[in-house]
């Protein structure tokens, strides 16, 4: 059979049918109800909790180890950055009279964390349990309540609501004491034991026993019965199974105190988290001295510290009112 080049490219020119379409589709509009149903169909992809706009949620890690044990290490703080790349498995090839595309399925998400553990972050330790343990079950019995590490001790009956003012009132008089009495006392106002370095160690060592016990070099050899690592975005609704490529620990001269950290993950397995994390409200309004206020006497008795602070130190300087009125 022979033909010319007219009749090659009629061929290409020739439009293109529509299959019929079926009569149990569903059409899908900008204002239908079947969006996140259509979005969130099927594996590779995930489920939206639209509140989460607002909400300040955390992200994390979950191994999955050997001996069947599951640990949790949420990031001490939501990080500073957070980048992922999608890599679109995609080819395209030109012929001679068009393009010819290749696709495959989604397969590798390139994740780029950065950020600081901080001063006094909201968690610290990792929380161990069983093999169908899931971070929401961890949240609450990790998380720790940020600066308000100590407890408040004071002899005044002023409830929660004043009570951090005051023992800063009585810091300031103890600190007065302690100028007249020519013996100053270097104190942090948080506990070494949940601070940020700690917590700074505790993730880096965290991921090297992940990677200890992914290698076949921990202390079980037992097969995997799920992915060894998992990274979770409650932020986003979703979580990433991910191998770690790199981890870079930063410090600077401007900030001393901080440790700041990048990790680097290849990730596959995008699916919605399992779980969700519920914040203890009662325990938050604790931690931020909003839980109550006793005595109607707070503001007076605020005042009275101050007045005997602004004595101690205006005597000790000749009278000069350091504190104001």
């Amino acid at each position: 059979m022979s033909f010319n080049i007219t009749d090659l490219m009629s061929v290409f020119e020739r439009p293109k049918i529509k299959p019929p379409s079926s009569p149990n589709s569903t059409s899908l509009t900008n204002n239908g109800s079947n969006e996140e149903g259509f979005l969130a169909l099927g594996s590779g992809t995930y489920s939206l909790e639209s509140q989460n706009w607002y909400s300040a949620k955390p992200y994390g890690f979950k191994a999955s180890l050997r001996d069947k044990r599951t640990v949790v290490m949420f990031l001490p703080i939501n990080p500073s950055n957070l980048t992922i790349t999608t890599n679109f498995a995609t080819n395209l090839i030109p012929t001679l009279y068009g393009t010819v595309e290749e696709h495959s399925e989604v397969r590798y998400f390139d994740i780029s964390i950065e950020g600081t553990t901080g001063m006094a972050p909201r968690f610290v330790a990792p929380f161990i349990g069983g093999p169908d343990t899931q971070p929401g079950d961890a949240y609450n019995s990790v998380r720790k309540s940020g600066r308000s590490t100590f407890a408040i001790a004071t002899a005044l009956s002023a409830g929660g609501f004043f009570s951090k003012t005051l023992a800063i009132a009585n810091q300031i008089k103890d600190k007065a004491s302690d100028l007249l009495n020519g013996a100053p006392k270097a104190q942090t106002g948080i506990n070494s034991e949940n601070s940020g370095y700690v917590a700074f160690h505790n993730l880096y060592r965290f991921l090297l026993q992940y990677k200890k016990d992914a290698s076949g070099n921990g202390t079980s050899q037992a097969p995997y019965e799920r992915h060894p690592l998992t990274f979770f975005n409650y932020k986003d609704n979703n979580q990433y199974d991910v191998v770690v490529k790199g981890f870079t620990m930063r410090k600077s001269a401007d900030n001393p105190m901080l440790y700041y950290y990048s990790i680097q993950l290849r990730g596959y397995n995008l699916r919605s988290v399992s779980d969700k994390v519920n914040e203890d409200l009662s325990r938050r309004l604790k931690d931020l001295g909003l839980n109550g206020v006793d005595s109607s006497s707070a503001l007076g008795d605020i005042k009275s510290i101050s007045s005997k602070a602004k004595g101690i130190i205006g005597s000790f300087v000749g009278g000069i009112n350091v504190l104001g009125r």
